[in-house]
Order: structure tokens, then sequence, then C-alpha cells
């Protein structure tokens, strides 16, 4: 399977970890995970899907209506990172501290020799890439972390301790890719698969070329009277919707 069609099924993970167990579960048999868990404790929410092939651990995003999760995306201050290496970000590490003693047991129980993947969006790609850290400095094979809408999560140290496949992907203006703050000291970590504003995956592009295509991106949101379009870049369905229509682009190409 391509990089990019298991990157829209990863999107689809973890659009389907803003739900709760009962809604999720056939929306992971849709994507051919026949077993399923779910977690929820004290506001923080994870998803297991698996088949005889794949473990996937998907961490839910940000819920603007969630006092907890708010906290967690405001509590910016770094502390040195459990179980892994570096700083990442207080809030983000609190809300893993929440599920990671259950996730773990449940990994150590199930995963077995599957191959390991962990995807979340937005507050839930930062929760992933710390549980992905963690799960690699405590001996596991991590085969993939897929991300979407990331903000940063840890420092330089933090990143380079992180020897993990790591697909990252942004789409076009998402603002909250840009947080925190570079000169707080955080990085991000991953190869970057960016979403022009014509919904194309590109590849190694660089910052002055990305700049000209997010400014396009603003001007026509501008004009279609989204006024918002850093934020509006930021839906797990945007993702999900252009990664399949790349993916469904490329097949028809090469057919």
């Amino acid at each position: 399977m391509k990089k990019e069609s298991f990157g829209w099924k990863m999107a689809k993970c973890s659009e389907a970890a803003y739900m709760d167990g009962k809604t999720a579960k056939p929306l992971y048999k849709g994507l051919g995970f026949n077993r399923h868990k779910y977690f929820d404790k004290n506001g923080a929410q994870a998803h297991v899907a698996y088949d005889n092939e794949w473990f996937v651990l998907s961490f839910r995003g940000t819920e603007v209506k969630s006092w907890s999760d708010i906290k967690a995306d405001l509590n910016v201050d770094s502390i040195i990172a459990k179980y892994s290496y570096g700083k990442v970000h207080k809030g983000f590490e609190k809300e893993v501290d929440k599920l990671w003693v259950d996730v773990r047991d449940y990994v150590l129980k199930q995963c077995k020799d599957r191959k390991l993947i962990v995807t979340g969006h937005s507050l839930g790609a930062s929760m992933a890439t710390i549980v992905a850290a963690r799960l690699k400095t405590a001996g596991w094979n991590v085969n993939g972390l897929y991300t979407y809408g990331s903000p940063r999560v840890g420092n330089e140290s933090f990143k380079k301790s992180l020897d993990i496949p790591h697909y990252r992907f942004v789409n076009n203006s998402d603002d909250v890719t840009k947080m925190p703050f570079y000169h707080w000291g955080y990085r991000h970590h991953g190869e970057l698969r960016y979403i022009n504003h014509d919904g194309v995956v590109e590849l190694g592009t660089n910052v002055w070329k990305r700049a000209w295509d997010r400014l396009k991106g603003r001007w026509d949101g501008f004009k279609n009277k989204d006024y918002f379009d850093g934020l509006s870049d930021h839906s797990i369905t945007g993702y999900a919707d252009n990664l399949l229509e790349y993916v469904e682009e490329v097949v028809d190409e090469n057919s």
C-alpha cells in the first residue's frame, strides 16, 4: 500500500478517534480493523483498532467544548519527558499520563507481532508523538507515526531522540502547526507531507514555496468569505478529504 493511501487511512482513524467507542467501532471495522478497544479517562480518549497485521493507536484531538483539552493546549511550559528523552509540552504530557498505563498494558497484551502504528490529529497528534516516543524507549518497534495538524511537541533533544518513521501532514494554512512558537524552543519532528491549497500532497517543498502557497490559500479563503482560513484548514475532515482526492488522482493516473 502506498504511503499516501495509508496516510488517508490513518487520517480516517484519527477522525474516528473523536467519537465514542460505540460510534467509532463500525467506522474502524469499515477501514478493515475487526477488533477494537476504547479508552476514556478524565477527558483523554484513545482507540485501538487492529487486525492480523496492523495494530493502530488513535488519539483524540482537541474538543473545543472540553475545558480539559483547552487547559492542555494552553499549558505550554516544557518539562522533562517521562519514559523518553528531552523536554516536551507540559499540557500534552499530562494528557498522555491519563491513558498511558492502560494503553501500554493493552499494547503489551495484544500487539504481539503486529505492525504498530500511532496516529492522531491536533492535540491527538501531540499525544501520539509522545506515546510513540515512550513505546520506542520501552523497546517496541513503532513501525510508523502518522500525525495531522500537529503542534510542535518537544525540544531539539526530544526531536533527535525520536528515531521513528514519522509522516507529518500539514494542510496548507493550518495555524495550529505553527504553535508553540519556535523561539520558545519547540521543534517539529518527522517527514513533512505538505498539502497545498489545491489539495495536492507535496514532499520536500521549500519554505518560501510553502509561504507563497499559504498566501494563495488565505486569499482564496478571503474571497470565499472564510476569514479564518488558518483554522478551517485544521479540520481533520479536510485532511482526510484532501488525501482521499490525492489517492484517487494517483490511482487514476497510474491505472
